[in-house]
């Protein structure tokens, strides 16, 4: 991060790998240290530790939106409370604290045109991306071109549109120490929540470090049962990355454990890295189907939505 020989240097250096510390900031520091003439140590901590809030990882939100979908075409443009899917995704999103700055990621004019006509901010990433990871990491490099620097990168998919900010927020804080990836995941339900193949499931450690991702019933007892009074926890769908990581994780040939359970990040754990998974009590769940987006509808059209306070609803309030 400082390019310099000198014993101040080297402590900025030190100080730096441990916490993170926005470059210029950084620099600002250093040429004061140089001006003085060789300032000790524990002044440069000093001065690096006033930085306070400026101290904080720099975290971009990234919001990847397909138009094109087998199930579901052109989801993110249809109408909830009369606006389109992706706004309610990007305004709830942009509201997170911990966000420095929220893009909308796609491959399709129609969707960016969307984006630009309610005022949020949007980058056209390439047809060829395979995923919405693959997105996430464009728009990184393309910001970090124009001279913008993030710590952390927070994966939120496009089809929750009522996403709390308080779920991103703690999907950036997981990442904030050795993990290089972040998860959520809630208690369970009911026995459906944990034996139904598509809610992935994952077992922890005592830090909430990921031990492993299944879509069987984990842990596995010996009767083979569900057991209801045991803390199954069930995963949701965001993802937060080091921006420093992201680059690796694409590039990671699938390995044997993400083959045998169809879960991308349990390569991750097989080749030795860190995910650390958020604990939250609930979550609102993702529009899949035309029928789900019927149902949301209803729902706030008859006031019964339990959401409403959320910022991409404040149009109906002050009807």
């Amino acid at each position: 991060m400082v390019e310099s020989d000198s014993k101040e240097g080297g402590v900025i250096k030190r100080v730096c790998s441990a916490r993170i510390y926005p470059v210029k900031a950084v620099c600002a520091i250093v040429k004061r240290v140089v001006g003085l003439g060789g300032a000790g140590a524990s002044t440069i901590v000093k001065r690096i530790g006033r930085l306070g809030g400026q101290g904080a990882p720099r975290v971009l939100g990234v919001i990847p939106a397909r138009y094109g979908s087998t199930r579901f075409p052109a989801k993110p443009l249809k109408l909830i409370a009369g606006k389109p899917m992706i706004y309610h995704t990007y305004m709830n999103a942009k509201a997170a604290k911990s966000l420095h700055k929220c893009v909308v990621a796609t491959d399709d004019q129609r969707i960016y045109d969307a984006v630009v006509a309610f005022g949020g901010e949007v980058i056209m990433t390439s047809i060829a991306c395979d995923n919405g990871t693959e997105r996430c990491l464009e728009v990184l490099n393309a910001l970090k071109a124009k001279g913008e620097h993030y710590d952390i990168v927070v994966n939120i998919q496009g089809d929750e549109p009522f996403i709390e900010e308080h779920h991103i927020n703690v999907a950036a804080e997981v990442v904030m120490g050795e993990a290089v990836m972040g998860t959520l995941a809630r208690p369970h339900k009911d026995e459906a929540d944990v034996t139904g193949v598509n809610n992935v499931k994952v077992v922890l450690d005592v830090h909430n470090h990921a031990l492993y991702f299944s879509r069987a019933m984990i842990p596995y007892n010996k009767k083979g049962t569900y057991d209801p009074d045991y803390p199954y926890w069930r995963k949701l769908g965001i993802y937060s990355y080091k921006s420093s990581f992201l680059p690796k994780f694409i590039e990671m040939p699938a390995s044997k454990l993400q083959k045998a359970e169809d879960l991308e990040q349990n390569k991750v754990i097989e080749a030795g890295y860190k995910i650390k998974v958020g604990i939250v009590e609930e979550a609102v769940h993702g529009v899949d189907t035309e029928e789900q987006l019927i149902h949301l509808n209803n729902l706030i059209d008859s006031g019964k939505f339990e959401f409403m306070d959320l910022p991409s609803l404040s149009h109906l309030r002050r009807k």
